[in-house]
């Protein structure tokens, strides 16, 4: 009896250690930086010194200063007053920013009040229409023109295609030399091309 209960002492600590160091090993692991693969998607936007870094380094295309700013999505895209009267001390010049669905331009010519622009954005497309969503449906100061380089209408469809501000016919709707649509907007709401 007293070698069974030598046994079961000995059985009961060696499960206590191995489980001891189960979670010693599996704590280890929380020192460590997560790794997150591809599909993990970050939104990062440009910050306002970007946008001025780039407008500060525009290289002239033309007649016209570009400035560029890559972002990797249009959920949170906000541009500050400030970059606003920076780009208009370019005469002729463009602020591009450029994002996986959608390039959104603002030309310094067409600017008549500095002011915070929230040109965030949820674009979606199929193959019968484009549905682009501004969370602001303030007036803007500027024009800015939003073009769809990922697009699903056929040319075809685009050739005939109309686009319409909350539900308003605003004509037929503007393709880029590549047969991409344009809409160029004074003011947010959302956005159909059909």
């Amino acid at each position: 009896m007293r070698n069974n209960a030598k046994k079961l002492a000995g059985a009961v600590i060696a499960l206590a250690m191995t489980a001891s160091m189960s979670v010693t090993a599996y704590a280890a692991d929380y020192g460590m930086v997560p790794v997150y693969g591809s599909s993990a998607s970050e939104s990062t936007p440009a910050t306002s010194e970007e946008m001025t870094s780039a407008i500060s380094g525009a290289v002239e295309d033309g007649d016209k200063a570009v400035a560029t700013v890559t972002v990797t999505s249009t959920k949170d895209l906000a541009v500050k007053p400030s970059v606003l009267k920076e780009l208009a001390k370019k005469d002729g010049g463009v602020l591009e920013i450029v994002a996986p669905k959608a390039t959104v331009s603002i030309d310094a010519s067409t600017i008549t009040k500095a002011r915070n622009l929230d040109l965030s954005m949820q674009v979606t497309n199929s193959t019968s229409r484009t549905v682009i969503n501004l969370r602001s449906k303030k007036a803007f100061g500027c024009e800015v023109k939003i073009t769809l380089t990922e697009c699903k209408m056929s040319a075809k469809k685009l050739a005939s295609a109309h686009w319409y501000l909350d539900g308003e016919d605003m004509g037929p709707v503007e393709l880029d030399e590549d047969g991409n649509p344009v809409v160029t907007l004074t003011k947010g709401g959302k956005v159909e091309i059909k």
